[in-house]
């Protein structure tokens, strides 16, 4: 293959991540979870470059869920 086809392709591949990553993020910015939203975003972008938005989506749900889940109550 072209070399200049696989680096669009992990750029593309970078950047898509970067976009879904983007949402947790900024939601654990706004929601005091700075180090979820962190988290959330690099493993979205780990993922999305492992298997595409087969897996990066999940992985922004997941986070997204631990970012506004009510803590529990002791």
């Amino acid at each position: 293959m072209d070399s200049a086809y696989m680096l669009s392709v992990v750029i593309g591949s970078i950047l898509m991540g970067a976009v879904i990553g983007a949402v947790p993020a900024i939601s654990g910015a706004v929601k005091g979870r700075l180090g979820l939203g962190l988290g959330g975003f690099a493993a979205c972008i780990i993922c999305n470059f492992i298997l595409g938005l087969i897996l990066s989506i999940p992985a922004c749900a997941v986070f997204m869920f631990f970012i506004f889940r009510k803590p529990k109550e002791m």
